[in-house]
């Protein structure tokens, strides 16, 4: 056989191979945004802990406990070295009040888990509300905010890094 001919063969079950190992669930490729709308992410207890993890399904989620949760604005990139999505979820529980939080969601044993949260509340700039956008660059999260009452939207942006974001407490 010759030297060309064992070449292509080589070849041709290395393709073959990485293919297989591409379609493989988890396979390593970019974190996205649609796949976090289908993950598990916490919700902060209100009082004490402990938080919950909660299973979204396209982006929302809703039980006895919590009417309703809904992931809003989201981004993905590149966080410290590993991919990243950032997502804002708002959530209600039956009171008149809703709560808001940004989660950054990682990739754990081959699923996305938003297991990191942080809450801008008062700190979006120029008297925002809520997270009406979500970049990431830099290493950086930029979180424009929004005055729906006041139809204000985009709002400069408050920068953060994965440092401002807790783990969740599950016990």
């Amino acid at each position: 056989m010759s030297r060309g001919r064992t070449m292509k063969g080589v070849a041709r079950w290395a393709s073959l191979i990485g293919a297989l190992v591409s379609s493989r669930p988890g396979a390593a490729g970019p974190l996205t945004v649609q796949q976090v709308r289908n993950a598990r992410a916490c919700l902060p207890s209100l009082a004490d802990p402990p938080d919950r993890l909660i299973q979204f399904a396209d982006g929302r989620y809703s039980s006895a406990d919590v009417p309703f949760a809904d992931m809003r604005p989201a981004a993905a990139g590149t966080l410290d070295g590993h991919q990243s999505v950032v997502a804002e979820i708002v959530w209600n529980t039956g009171g008149s009040g809703n709560w808001e939080v940004v989660v950054l969601c990682r990739e754990e044993n081959a699923a996305p888990e938003c297991r990191r949260v942080y809450s801008p509340a008062p700190d979006l700039p120029d008297g925002g509300t809520m997270v009406g956008r979500i970049e990431i660059r830099d290493n950086r999260i930029y979180l424009f905010g929004d005055d729906p009452r006041h139809q204000r939207t985009n709002l400069g942006p408050l920068i953060v890094t994965t440092a401002a974001f807790q783990p969740c407490r599950l016990q």
